[in-house]
């Protein structure tokens, strides 16, 4: 047995050692307190916000209640843009497990007691199936998955693999769900005491319009923010203030009832009435798309109709366009058709889409840049009789071309205008001459002009992308320089710029800031803000403005035979076709433009069209932009309350609608075509009209209208002839002499040389019965000037 040593005093600790032992672990413990003191300190006072803000988290729930985005209406009240409620339905699965356990723990329970009570057998076998499926596995929640997969339309094992993460609280099974379905879904989960599935109240965009005005309008982003148009531009006007739900929550994430509930009510956006006038714009964007199908054009086509006293905007179209319901669906067929060859995650796909998006969303008419052309020369002009740089009497000699320092100038036309004043130089369109009142004007003056028409600063138009223009400064601009602006070449404006400054030249003179809003009203329909006309300053005199808007009525004219005559009005309007300059444009590529304004003595209405670069025979603005606006003039004016007043020239070529007179009494029917001018022929005895051939259209005066009185009476059937050559009147009298009618399309139908082009709506030879109406188109050939 080991004998215990007492231990010497050599192995004793020190008085020293013991001293130096306290001192550490005195040092250890101070420094333990200050930590702690630290830490509470950061607790309580420098993080106090941030450890408040967590357990409140843990403590409360925020439900946010979404405001309604404002409407957009056109100026009769059609709603063009609106939001509606829809719902996000997602999944907690955490809740979701802990509600189907508290399920499995409440049947463990019944059929522990129907077990307990000798129950049914086959009953006993449907609780054990129940809880079987209920067990936590890959397959769970099959009645909820099956339910949710069939109510919403997703993949069932999507469904399955969102009620099966426990590592989330939130997972969105699908956006964007319509009412119908969601109070389906909310009934279902009450009947089965759910919580763990939710209906979450949203707003989804709808365009009731669909394409109309898509481009003015615009649309939104996935998140629900404005992104293009007027939706971008008054995003914070239409998007309103969302409201929230906060209340009490237990440690599992349940509301606790009763315990606390506090609401902030959302505040729905503001809505907008706009200038814009849906049948306007439609009759815009048909004919646009009726051009722009002619003219194949390679940047595509724009248009804008504006009045030109207060730039209240009436429409504004670019074809092509796109559906804002469907803002990503390409529109463009042959981009669309090169996609198709593409794998779609390919670096090259997703260019081309990106590319192709952001082409179809852009307004042309504000954020692209032309060479305006001889439009232009409105300004060119105005600007030199203001400054009194030339007056009406002056010449301007005209021998097809120009020199102009080492450059040569040519006249759109080949043939020599000789002298000309203003009114001669505007009608011919001529080169030359604006080369020469643009010299008379000097670079100071012209640029000074320039600026004042608002050429080098945006209009100020309320749409977001308006585009700066691209022009020489006084300082940098040279002789030659001086002479192609003259006519409308070097600088590169935007169409809202042009059709800007053209309206100052002939409502009085006054530059205006185009708008598209003309109100904005509160949710309860309250204007509280009426958007007034801006008038920017004064350009040039009332007086030039006059004698502008007389020299444009003289353009028309002068040309009865034009593509730019309206019969039965008084309007003003010039043409323009610039070639395209680019670095990146190879060969000859142009732009052809129209602008006109109507009545030409007070004018009320201004439309610019815009093709650029037709890839057709035709390319002057004459010819494919003209024949645009005398569409839409045609069809807006008398909606308008401007009704035409004809000439008498024009009254005897005048073609009318035949009435329907089907049903009417015979004798009514001959006195109203009598009336019309109409000649007819009744087939049978009877006293009522049965049928008539033709039965609408319009046609020449002095046609024939076949009335049939009686049951069964048959139709005496004609053969067409070829009318390709003939002039209107020996058309005529060719279809007359088979009891046929005609009805002459196309501008210059009144021209002495005007002939058939060929295109007849009905072949030669065709077997069709008398009466009918054969449509043919004439053409004189006379295009204008340029």
């Amino acid at each position: 047995m080991r004998k215990y040593q007492k231990p010497t005093e050599a192995d004793l600790p020190t008085r020293v050692m013991k001293n130096r032992l306290t001192r550490y672990v005195v040092l250890v413990l101070a420094a333990l307190v200050v930590w702690i003191v630290i830490q509470i300190f950061k607790v309580s006072v420098t993080e106090a916000d941030k450890w408040q803000e967590l357990a409140n988290s843990q403590q409360v729930r925020s439900t946010v209640t979404p405001a309604s985005r404002g409407t957009i209406y056109d100026t009769n009240g059609q709603v063009l843009a609106q939001s509606a409620t829809v719902y996000t339905v997602y999944v907690d699965p955490v809740m979701l497990w802990k509600d189907y356990l508290e399920k499995n723990d409440e049947r463990i329970k019944e059929l522990k007691e129907l077990i307990a009570k000798g129950g049914d057998r086959d009953k006993i076998e449907g609780y054990q199936k129940k809880l079987d499926s209920i067990k936590p596995s890959d397959r769970a929640f099959p009645e909820l998955v099956e339910f949710l997969a069939t109510t919403l339309g997703v993949e069932p094992e999507k469904v399955r693999g969102y009620c099966t993460n426990k590592e989330s609280r939130y997972e969105i099974i699908k956006k964007n769900v319509e009412k119908a379905a969601a109070v389906k879904i909310e009934n279902y989960l009450t009947e089965e005491g759910l919580d763990g599935v939710r209906c979450e109240p949203g707003t989804k965009r709808f365009y009731p319009q669909g394409a109309l005005a898509a481009n003015v309008i615009g649309h939104l982003s996935y998140d629900g923010d404005g992104i293009y148009g007027l939706e971008a531009y008054y995003d914070d006007t239409l998007r309103g203030i969302d409201g929230r739900v906060i209340t009490a929550t237990a440690r599992d994430g349940t509301e606790i009832p009763y315990r606390y509930r506090q609401s902030y009510e959302a505040q729905d956006g503001n809505s907008l009435i706009l200038n814009v006038d849906v049948n306007i714009q439609y009759q815009l964007e048909k004919a646009l798309d009726k051009a722009v199908k002619k003219t194949n054009p390679h940047d595509r086509a724009c248009g804008i109709i504006m009045d030109p006293n207060t730039g209240a905007i009436r429409a504004m179209a670019t074809n092509f366009s796109y559906d804002p319901n469907a803002p990503a669906v390409i529109t463009d067929n042959k981009t669309a058709a090169q996609l198709a060859g593409l794998d779609e995650n390919s670096k090259e796909y997703k260019k081309i889409e990106l590319d192709a998006w952001s082409l179809q969303w852009k307004n042309k008419a504000i954020s692209e840049l032309y060479n305006p052309g001889s439009v232009f020369k409105v300004i060119t002009g105005s600007s030199a009789l203001e400054e009194q740089a030339i007056t009406l009497d002056d010449t301007f000699v005209c021998n097809t071309f120009i020199q102009v320092a080492d450059t040569r100038m040519h006249c759109w036309s080949n043939i020599d205008h000789g002298a000309q004043n203003l009114y001669d130089a505007m009608t011919n369109s001529c080169n030359p001459a604006f080369v020469q009142i643009g010299q008379r004007l000097g670079v100071e003056n012209f640029c000074k002009f320039f600026k004042s028409y608002g050429f080098t600063e945006r209009t100020g138009i309320d749409l977001p992308g308006e585009a700066d223009a691209i022009y020489h400064s006084a300082e940098n601009m040279s002789l030659v320089d001086l002479a192609a602006s003259s006519f409308g070449q070097s600088n590169k404006i935007t169409p809202i710029q042009m059709i800007t400054a053209y309206a100052a030249a002939i409502n009085g003179g006054y530059l205006v800031t185009p708008q598209v809003v003309d109100k904005v009203v509160d949710p309860k329909g309250n204007v509280i803000r009426d958007v007034e006309p801006v008038i920017k300053r004064q350009v040039i005199s009332a007086a030039t403005s006059e004698t502008m808007r007389k020299i444009l009525e003289n353009v028309v004219v002068s040309e009865p035979d034009s593509n730019s005559y309206v019969k039965g009005y008084h309007i003003g309007g010039k043409s323009g076709t610039s070639q395209k300059l680019d670095e990146d444009v190879t060969g000859n590529t142009y732009v052809g433009s129209y602008c006109a304004f109507a009545p030409a003595d007070d004018p009320q209405v201004i439309m610019l069209v815009m093709i650029d670069h037709p890839t057709g025979a035709e390319f002057y603005g004459s010819e494919i932009a003209a024949p645009v606006c005398v569409e839409i003039l045609s069809e807006i004016l008398p909606y308008m309350g401007y009704f035409p007043q004809y000439t008498e020239a024009e009254l005897e070529n005048l073609q009318v609608k035949v009435p329907g007179m089907e049903f009417n009494a015979v004798d009514k029917a001959k006195k109203t075509l009598d009336e019309m001018g109409l000649k007819y022929i009744v087939q049978g005895n009877g006293e009522t009209v049965l049928k008539q051939v033709p039965s609408s259209g319009s046609v020449e005066k002095g046609s024939t209208v076949i009335l049939y009185t009686e049951e069964g009476y048959s139709e005496k059937l004609v053969t067409v002839p070829n009318l390709r050559g003939l002039t209107k009147k020996e058309a005529k009298l060719a279809l007359e002499g088979r009891g046929l009618n005609l009805s002459a399309l196309g501008n210059d139908t009144d021209a002495e040389d005007a002939k058939a082009e060929g295109d007849q709506n009905y072949a030669p030879e065709t077997v069709i019965p008398e009466g009918t109406v054969v449509s043919v188109t004439f053409s004189s050939g006379v295009i204008g000037s340029q």
